[in-house]
């Protein structure tokens, strides 16, 4: 009879933490919309735009205790001398803008009500117009306290806006047969191109930005070649690693891979881990062991896949995604393949980098993998913040 109630206690306290492990917490998406920035003055820039928040549970409110926007600049030159002051605006008659500038704790309802939240934030950057003319880029960032089934938990929002759109991508006068004089270069097969662009962001349409800045400087039979991370990144394939839940498999794992690598960290792997599962890295990690017994190195990465060699680490990118992980792209082949067809370029996506190695992550049907790779040999997009992440490439006559 002990024996029978013990058993009973045990599958009741294994169904309440299955139950437990089931419920999604203090769920609770945040999105952005509308954001841009406004010179409004000589010495004013406006930076604003909308959140969306969204409780995806179907049953439980989470609320927002505090919500803090922040915002660093980004540019050329110094930004010791701006100013920034932030506005926060509730359109929400339940919880509205306080005189005090305090945030009101804030219920956001479950999705089956069927009504989300929204929160307008407003910067005005102020100073010497020297200093916002250099400027670049915006890094925003939302931080907001969730209160909820799972207590107190901080969560935040990161966007990107472009400041600087230049005017002329290939920094050179480009004629009207595409030629931009100087800024082409000779390499094995033809010659290339890089093309600047402003910094990309999530949210951006990758053939708006190749028909926007390489579309007028190529010829028919260019090819252009897309950065496999700055694709990523407009595809959203970024995560704060503050963010990032680590678990116990991805602490362990990380110490068998290299401490260079993107894996080699704990939340590196989780990011494996959550986009390959438990079961392919595992498997990676015996083939790896298996075959540098037998001699034979990178067994890990073929058995984990494209994705293991892709993920970029924090240090991986440009400013201000070096604080971030960026995961590999999404269908590059089908991307590739949408770029031909609206500006009539063949498209390939790659991962280049100093030491010579070039892979095609993606191509269109038309695309030279073997071209593409000779002639991107020696990284002419660079690997620091050089800002062109287009590569066009003209095969030789």
């Amino acid at each position: 009879m002990a024996a029978l109630a013990a058993t009973i206690a045990g599958l009741g306290a294994a169904g309440v933490e299955a139950r437990h492990r089931r419920q999604p917490g203090n769920a609770l998406e945040c999105a952005d919309t509308g954001w841009a920035a406004e010179r409004s003055a000589a010495d004013r820039l406006q930076v604003g735009g909308r959140l969306v928040l969204h409780n995806p549970q179907q049953t439980r409110e989470v609320m927002v205790r505090e919500l803090v926007p922040t915002i660093r600049l980004f540019g050329g030159g110094p930004t010791d001398e701006l100013t920034v002051e932030a506005r926060v605006h509730s359109d929400d008659k339940e919880y509205p803008t306080r005189a005090d500038g305090n945030w009101a704790s804030y219920v956001v309802k479950p999705a089956s009500y069927g009504k989300d939240r929204f929160v307008d934030v407003r910067f005005e950057v102020c100073g010497p117009p020297s200093q916002l003319d250099a400027l670049q880029a915006a890094w925003v960032t939302v931080d907001f306290d969730t209160y909820g089934y799972e207590g107190c938990r901080a969560r935040n929002h990161h966007l990107m806006v472009p400041l600087a759109y230049p005017d002329d991508p290939a920094g050179a006068d480009a004629g009207a047969d595409g030629d931009s004089g100087a800024a082409w270069r000779e390499v094995d097969g033809g010659s290339v191109l890089a093309v600047r662009t402003h910094l990309l962001v999530p949210g951006d349409d990758i053939v708006e930005v190749v028909a926007r800045y390489a579309a007028p400087l190529a010829r028919p039979g260019d090819i252009v070649a897309i950065g496999e991370s700055p694709l990523a990144v407009m595809q959203r394939r970024m995560l704060d690693p503050s963010q990032v839940d680590i678990g116990w498999f991805a602490s362990r794992a990380c110490q068998f891979m290299s401490g260079e690598g993107s894996v080699g960290t704990a939340v590196g792997m989780q990011a494996l881990v959550d986009q390959v599962g438990v079961t392919r890295v595992f498997a990676g990690l015996v083939g790896g062991v298996l075959g540098k017994l037998a001699g034979q190195a990178g067994w890990f990465y073929r058995i984990c896949g494209e994705q293991s060699k892709l993920i970029d680490d924090v240090t991986g990118t440009l400013a201000p995604y070096d604080r971030f992980v960026v995961l590999g792209p999404l269908d590059s082949d089908r991307v590739c393949a949408e770029i031909a067809a609206s500006t009539g370029l063949e498209a390939v996506v790659v991962d280049a980098n100093d030491l010579g190695r070039v892979d095609v992550i993606g191509a269109s049907d038309g695309a030279s993998a073997g071209l593409v790779c000779r002639a991107l040999r020696s990284n002419p997009a660079g690997n620091a913040d050089e800002g062109t992440p287009l590569v066009l490439i003209r095969p030789a006559p």
